[in-house]
């Protein structure tokens, strides 16, 4: 390093704490699903008593603001009773974005796939309507409402 200049020194060790800082907020970002997915993979048996149908669990999580890469692909919503079928998981998203519903986990999981990519620094919220039906034939107590973004853009 003794052939270059004062500039070049500063330039490179500049560049040295950017890439080190990007790795450490990935590794932010990614370790925060690791937990949800082991879980999803494995689910401890439960016994429910509650005839109320509620979500126990979201992936990412927590879901309330939430702040997703635009390459975020999905979310997952656990609950603790089964639902009639896809079509009956009753959700809206603002501003609209397009998606797909698929059920999992005995239909007491549903994942919602983005079927394009999230806007950049774009804030969104999901309404999980109490008309959504549950196959014992409850309903939620009342609407759900989850708020999420996506990282902002901020240049080089």
């Amino acid at each position: 390093m003794s052939n270059l200049t004062f500039k070049q020194k500063i330039i490179a060790i500049v560049t040295t704490v950017g890439i080190i800082l990007i790795l450490i907020f990935q590794q932010g970002l990614y370790s925060k699903e690791a937990p949800v997915l082991d879980t999803q993979t494995s689910p401890t048996p439960t016994i429910e008593t509650s005839a109320e149908p509620k979500i126990l669990s979201t992936n990412p999580s927590p879901l309330e603001e939430a702040v997703f890469v635009p390459t975020q692909e999905f979310i997952e919503i656990n609950l603790n009773q089964s639902l009639v079928n896809g079509p009956e998981f009753k959700i809206k998203f603002e501003p609209q974005i397009e998606y797909k519903t698929e059920l999992t986990n005995q239909k007491k999981t549903a994942k919602i796939i983005f079927t394009k990519p999230l806007k950049l620094g774009q804030s969104y919220t999901l309404f999980i309507s109490p008309d959504t039906k549950f196959e014992e034939g409850n309903r939620l107590s009342g609407e759900v409402v989850y708020h999420f973004r996506t990282i902002e853009y901020r240049g080089i």
